[in-house]
Order: C-alpha cells, then sequence, then structure tokens
C-alpha cells in the first residue's frame, strides 16, 4: 500500500508540474468471499498497474520527458515484483 501512495503522490505532483490537476478515480475493488480470492483480486490489480505504467512509460518516452519514463519504469518494475510475490503466495498456498 505505501508503494501505491508514492506512486500516486507522484504523478500527482507530476501532473502540476505539467499544468495540469490530477484527479482520483478509485478503481472498483471486487468482492470476494475466502482468503485465496483476495490474493487473487490482488494478482489482477498488480498485473493490470503493469499494464497501465508500461503504456505511460510508452507515452512518457514519446513526449521526450526521460525523468518521467524512468520512474514510470521502476513502478512497473516494483509492481511486478508485488505480482510475483503474490504469485508465489498462491502457488505456495495450501489445497
Amino acid at each position: 500500500m505505501a508503494d501505491e501512495q508514492l506512486h500516486a503522490q507522484f504523478l500527482a505532483n507530476k501532473i502540476v508540474a505539467l499544468g495540469g490537476e490530477p484527479t482520483t478515480r478509485p478503481a472498483p475493488v471486487k468482492a470476494v468471499k475466502t482468503n485465496r480470492e483476495m490474493l487473487e483480486a490482488v494478482l489482477e490489480a498488480e498485473q493490470q498497474a503493469v499494464k497501465n505504467y508500461t503504456q505511460r512509460a510508452r507515452d512518457a518516452e514519446e513526449f521526450k520527458d526521460k525523468g518521467l519514463t524512468v520512474q514510470l519504469e521502476d513502478m512497473v518494475r516494483q509492481e511486478s515484483g508485488h505480482a510475483e510475490e503474490t504469485e508465489r503466495i498462491l502457488r505456495d498456498w495450501p489445497m
């Protein structure tokens, strides 16, 4: 959660620096009934974050903002790590 908060703060600051106004629209949270379903939902969210940040990094590269590109690529690295950690937990989950 802390990483996601830092990502949001960085992006909000960047939007302001570029003359925009940051908005927040949280993604819907999937209702689950079990701990395993919760972890599966976490994995889906991490994988979606990887896709989203990867696309934004491409956009930043086209915009020729190297600092933003590198920061977004680092976010991809972090989210990929979160996804891999969640996959390991799910793989080792007792049946």
